[in-house]
C-alpha cells in the first residue's frame, strides 16, 4: 500500500526546520516517491519542495493540503545525493531544502514543466589510453598509492603529468573522475594541458541551466564519466567514482560564501572515502591545511621543483623614502632608477599593485568623515578613468564626490592609491613609456615597455607563460595588513608567483620590512615559510591546527543586531562554564568563545553584521544551542553560521 503523507523539504528560509508534511493524492501515490520534485501549496503561493519522507501518521492529519503535482516521473536524487543532502544539512548548520538545492543542477531548482529524465543525450566517447615511460615512472611513486595526494609544483607544469597519468590510468580500470578548477575560465586550458582529447562532461554555473540538467543526467545514466568543473562540480553524480582532483586546491572560489558554507574539498574528501576513490590535491603553492596533511602523513606528497634559476629579492623600506610635503611616494628612488635602466636596456617589467582605481580613501578634511558606501561600511574609491566613486564591496557607484555629502564643504581629499594612480606616477616620471595595463578579456600587445597588473594576472590560466626581466610590487602592506589570519599565507603564495615570473630581479616595496613572509620569499625557502606560519598558528590555536567557526548575527537595525549577538554569545557562554579543558593542545577538546565584534565592513547591503568566532575540535556540547539559534525568528535578525572559516 502506497504511503498516504509526504515529508517535503522547501526552501523557503535559511531556518533549519524547514520539512513539511503533505498529502498524497490517490492519483499521485503510484509516482511520488523519496528525491522527487513536487509542487506545494505554501500560504498563497505554489513553491517547489523535494519529497524526503513517506509515511502514513502526521501529527497534523486533518489540516494537510495536498501536494498539486510530481515533476519527476523518476526521483532525481537517489540514495547517495539524498544522503550527502542530509551531511550538508548537518555538518554546515542549513535547512535541508538549502543543501538538496546545492547537490541538484540549477535547471531543476526552478518551478517548470516535468521534465523526461530519461537517459541523456550527451554520450562520451573515452578510449583505452596508452602510457609514455615518463607517466610509467610517475605512477611507480609510493607516494601515489595513498588515498590522498598532494602536489606541490614549483615548476608549475609537472603536475599536469600526474593528473594526466591518474587520470589514464583511472580511466582504463573503468572508474569515472571528476576534475575541477577554481573558474569556469580555466575548464579549456585545463583540458589543454591535460592532453586527454576527451570532451568531458562540463559542470559549471556559466552553463545555462537546461544544458546543465542534460549534462547532469547524462552523467547520472553512464556507467563511466570524466567530469570537468568548477566547485558544484564536486555534486556531480558519477557512478564508479575512483578519481578526484582539485587544481589550484588553495583557491578561496572552492568554498562557498552563502549558506551553505561548504568547502569543496571536504566534499571531495567524503565522496573519495565512501567509494574507495582517490583524491587529488595539485597546487603551485598549497594551502597549510593541506601541507598538514602530507606532514601528519595522512596524504601522499610529491613535490616538483622549478627549473628556472633563483633571483634576487630586493626589499625597500618605504619609511626612509623622502616625501616631499608629506605626499605619500608610490615609486622608490631605488625602483626609479630600476625601471630607467629597464627601460634603456629594452627589456620587459611588471608593476604589480594589489588595488584597483586611482584613489583608495576619500575623507572631509574639515568634517573628518570618512567617505563610505550608503550601503556598505566600505571606502569608497574613485576610479580618475571613469570619473566615478564606487564601492569595491557592492554595485554602488556615483559621479567624482566634489561636496562632501555630511557637511557640504569642498574639503573632500582623495589619498591612497591603486593602478591608476601607479600608471599616472610611472606617465610623470617616464612620459615616453609604452604601458600595458592588464585586464582580462583585454587584448595584450606585444610592444609595451611596462605591464601594469592588479591579482587578475595570477587569476589568468596562462599566467606561468609571461615572463619578465624584473618586477615590482608595490605596497605589500596592503596584501599582508588584511584582517585575515591566511592573508600572509595567501600573500606569499601570490609572491612566490610573481617571483616565478622574474628573470632578472624583484622589487618589494614596504612599509612592513620585518615581516616573515618577505624574509622568507627573500631566501626562496617555501618549506621554511610553512613550517614557520604552522609554529604561529599552533601558539594562536588557529586552523589548521584548531577550527574557527562563526556565528554571524545581522539586521538592518544595528542595535538590534549587537543586542541579539550579545544574547547569543551568553547563551553559548553558559554551556562553556561547565567544565571543559582549554589547554588547547592537539588531540584534546579544546573550546573557546570570543567576545562578539563588529563584521569588517560593518555593513554589507543595508545590513550591519556582528560575528561571535568560536575555536573548537568538536562542536558537539553546544551544536543542539546553535541549532536553536538559527531556528529562532527574531524579527528582523537573521543568524547564519559557518562552521569552518577557510
Amino acid at each position: 500500500m502506497s504511503a498516504k503523507i509526504a515529508e517535503v523539504a522547501i526552501p523557503i528560509s535559511i531556518a533549519l526546520n524547514e520539512q513539511f508534511d503533505y498529502s498524497v493524492p490517490d492519483s499521485l501515490q503510484p509516482s511520488v516517491d523519496v528525491g522527487c520534485r513536487v509542487l506545494v501549496p505554501f500560504r498563497s503561493s505554489v513553491i517547489l519542495g523535494y519529497v524526503v519522507k513517506l509515511k502514513n501518521r502526521s501529527s497534523f492529519e486533518s489540516k494537510l493540503r495536498p501536494i498539486i503535482k510530481n515533476l519527476d516521473p523518476v526521483p532525481i536524487l537517489d540514495k547517495d545525493l539524498l544522503a550527502l543532502a542530509y551531511k550538508i544539512h548537518n555538518d554546515y548548520f542549513c535547512s535541508l531544502a538549502d543543501a538538496i538545492q546545492v547537490v541538484v543542477p540549477s535547471g531543476l531548482r526552478k518551478i517548470g514543466k516535468s521534465m523526461p529524465l530519461t537517459e541523456g543525450s550527451l554520450i562520451q566517447d573515452i578510449p583505452f589510453f596508452e602510457f609514455t615511460k615518463e607517466e610509467l615512472t610517475l605512477l611507480a611513486q609510493k607516494e601515489l598509492e595513498k588515498p590522498v595526494i598532494l602536489i606541490h609544483d614549483l615548476s608549475n607544469e609537472k603536475r599536469w603529468m600526474v593528473y594526466s597519468a591518474l587520470i589514464k590510468k583511472t580511466l582504463n580500470s573503468k572508474r569515472s573522475v571528476i576534475f575541477l578548477v577554481p573558474d569556469h575560465q580555466k575548464i579549456n586550458p585545463s583540458l589543454n594541458f591535460l592532453r586527454l582529447n576527451i570532451k568531458p562532461y562540463m559542470i559549471s554555473s556559466r552553463v545555462k541551466a537546461q544544458d546543465s540538467l542534460k549534462t547532469w543526467m547524462a552523467i547520472k545514466t553512464a556507467d563511466l564519466s570524466f567530469v570537468v568543473g568548477t566547485r558544484s562540480a564536486v555534486f556531480a553524480p558519477v557512478n564508479n567514482l575512483g578519481l578526484i582532483v582539485l587544481e589550484e586546491e588553495e583557491h578561496f572560489a572552492y568554498r562557498q560564501d552563502q549558506v551553505p558554507h561548504y568547502h569543496a574539498a571536504k566534499i571531495a574528501f567524503h565522496k573519495a572515502q565512501k567509494s574507495k576513490a582517490k583524491a587529488v590535491l595539485g597546487s603551485f603553492m598549497p594551502s597549510l591545511d593541506s601541507y598538514v596533511l602530507s606532514k601528519e602523513k595522512t596524504a601522499g606528497y610529491l613535490k616538483f621543483e622549478s627549473n628556472r634559476e633563483r633571483v634576487p629579492t630586493r626589499i625597500i623600506d618605504m619609511h626612509q623614502e623622502y616625501r616631499f610635503k608629506g605626499r605619500e611616494k608610490i615609486i622608490s628612488k631605488i625602483l626609479e632608477h630600476r625601471i630607467a635602466d629597464v627601460l634603456e636596456r629594452k627589456e620587459k617589467l611588471l608593476l604589480f599593485i594589489n588595488k584597483k582605481g586611482f584613489s583608495t580613501f576619500l575623507y572631509c578634511q574639515k568634517c573628518k568623515k570618512i567617505q563610505a558606501c550608503p550601503r556598505c561600511s566600505s571606502s569608497l574609491v574613485y576610479h580618475f578613468k571613469e570619473k566615478v566613486v564606487s564601492c569595491p564591496t557592492c554595485q554602488y557607484k556615483i559621479p567624482t564626490l566634489e561636496i562632501c555629502p555630511q557637511c557640504q564643504s569642498s574639503y573632500v581629499k582623495y589619498s591612497g592609491f591603486g593602478l591608476e594612480k601607479v600608471e599616472s606616477e610611472i606617465l610623470r616620471l617616464f612620459p615616453s613609456v609604452k604601458i600595458f595595463t592588464y585586464n582580462t578579456g583585454k587584448t595584450q600587445t606585444s610592444t609595451y615597455d611596462i605591464m601594469l597588473a592588479t591579482q587578475k594576472l595570477l587569476e589568468d590560466p596562462y599566467w606561468g607563460h609571461y615572463s619578465f626581466d624584473t618586477v615590482g610590487v608595490l605596497a605589500c602592506e596592503q596584501m599582508l595588513g588584511h584582517v585575515d589570519f591566511r592573508s600572509t599565507e595567501k600573500a606569499f603564495a601570490r609572491l612566490m608567483k610573481l617571483l616565478f615570473l622574474t628573470k632578472g630581479e624583484m622589487y618589494l616595496q614596504t612599509q612592513i620590512v620585518e615581516n616573515d613572509a618577505l624574509n622568507f620569499l627573500s631566501k626562496y625557502d617555501p618549506m621554511g615559510f610553512l613550517k614557520h606560519e604552522l609554529s604561529e598558528r599552533k601558539e594562536l590555536h588557529l586552523p589548521p591546527v584548531t577550527q574557527v567557526a562563526t556565528l554571524m548575527v545581522r539586521s538592518k537595525d544595528q542595535k538590534k543586531a549587537y543586542v541579539a549577538a550579545r544574547t547569543y554569545y551568553k547563551r553559548l557562554k553558559r554551556i562553556l562554564e561547565k567544565p571543559i579543558s582549554e589547554k588547547g593542545r592537539l588531540g584534546q577538546r579544546f573550546f573557546r568563545i570570543l567576545e562578539p565584534v563588529a563584521s569588517i565592513p560593518l555593513k554589507v547591503r543595508g545590513n550591519y553584521r556582528y560575528l561571535i568566532f568560536i575555536k573548537y575540535n568538536k562542536l558537539d556540547s553546544i551544536r543542539k544551542t546553535l541549532r536553536s539559534i538559527m531556528e529562532e525568528r527574531k524579527r528582523g535578525v537573521i543568524a547564519t553560521f559557518d562552521p569552518s572559516v577557510l
